[in-house]
């Protein structure tokens, strides 16, 4: 079974998603979501972060499943001024991802936060509730509650960006006029 996977990176939790090829899977095609994470401490040392960043990464790629497509991950938005080692941590594990998927030739897509939220919602400015709701309205089947038994944007923000791999790929059609050509760049034949 092939799939598409999306990916929302956090070091806290991260959001993965895959969905089937649609010619192989169940009726109706459930997505597999799951959110992985390691909550760190504000006092970790640079080794102890380092070793964090490299033991998440490999939570998010166990997270995968063995046959991906495609895999389409949010990117990084603005730096927070008020927390700059959040900012760095989240980009060395994007870059850690994308290594990893470079390296075993599986085709990537970055997609950027806005350009994620304006495909969902049609606000390129939306909150995490609006992303919430518009996979859920498109994946009703779908479990995007997390560990906790509350809603999980990080699921959510994977679901999307999984789907818009899924569109990309032709297996489903655009239900939305926001969903139609997101501005990502995508890998050759793609």
């Amino acid at each position: 079974m092939t799939y598409v996977c999306g990916i929302d990176p956090g070091l806290a939790a991260a959001g993965v998603a895959a969905i089937a090829h649609p010619s192989i899977a169940d009726t109706p095609n459930l997505p597999r979501v799951r959110v992985v994470g390691e909550t760190g401490h504000g006092t970790d040392t640079p080794a102890q972060t380092a070793l964090r960043i490299r033991r998440q990464r490999h939570a998010v790629l166990r997270a995968m499943p063995p046959k991906v497509t495609l895999v389409v991950i949010e990117g990084l938005g603005h730096p927070n001024p008020k927390a700059p080692g959040m900012y760095r941590e989240r980009a060395a594990l994007v870059c850690g991802l994308e290594e990893y998927l470079a390296e075993h030739r599986i085709p990537f897509a970055e997609i950027p936060p806005a350009v994620l939220k304006l495909w969902a919602t049609g606000d390129g400015h939306a909150e995490k509730p609006a992303v919430h709701d518009a996979m859920v309205a498109m994946w009703p089947a779908a479990n995007l509650v997390g560990p906790r038994g509350h809603p999980n944007s990080n699921m959510s923000d994977a679901l999307a960006a999984a789907t818009v791999g899924a569109q990309r790929l032709g297996w489903y059609a655009a239900e939305l006029p926001h969903h139609f050509s997101p501005k990502v760049q995508w890998p050759e034949g793609i």
